[in-house]
């Protein structure tokens, strides 16, 4: 049996970026760092037909065994549109109270080397951040 790489969490090393949701308006800002995304929430000077783009990069290495890569979250904003290298996902949506943490298979969306992800935010969502980390699972 392989022993499972341990996951990498997602926790810090995030930007924002906030844009109007007109068709003709997607002019991002300047990103803002974000300390801790479980700190996160949504700048609220931005109102109606806003949203948020909070995104990190992170290096997968090549290991010695064949692994899938789920994304665990344990709280999102809910109806958060989940990003992978450019790529749509899906969408966050909120485990029952004793369901486990929401899992996205997203091995097909990453390669080697760098990779990144990201989460949009519209201004009417509602939920924060919390538990969000990477999982390798060997393969079957």
């Amino acid at each position: 049996m392989t022993a499972s790489a341990p996951a990498l969490l997602l926790e810090t090393g995030w930007s924002c970026d906030y844009f109007e949701l007109e068709p003709d308006l997607y002019e991002f800002m300047n990103p803002e760092p974000v300390p801790a995304l479980s700190a996160w929430t949504f700048d609220r000077r931005r109102v109606d037909n806003w949203a948020a783009w909070l995104q990190r990069s992170f290096t997968l290495r090549r290991l010695d065994y064949c692994v899938n890569y789920f994304l665990y979250v344990d709280s999102a904003p809910a109806g958060a549109e989940i990003h992978v290298n450019g790529q749509h996902a899906g969408v966050y949506s909120p485990p029952g109270p004793d369901d486990p943490p929401f899992e996205l298979d997203i091995t097909r969306l990453l390669t080697l080397g760098e990779n990144r992800i990201a989460f949009r935010v519209a201004w009417d969502m509602l939920g924060a951040f919390s538990g969000v980390r990477l999982q390798p699972v060997p393969c079957a």
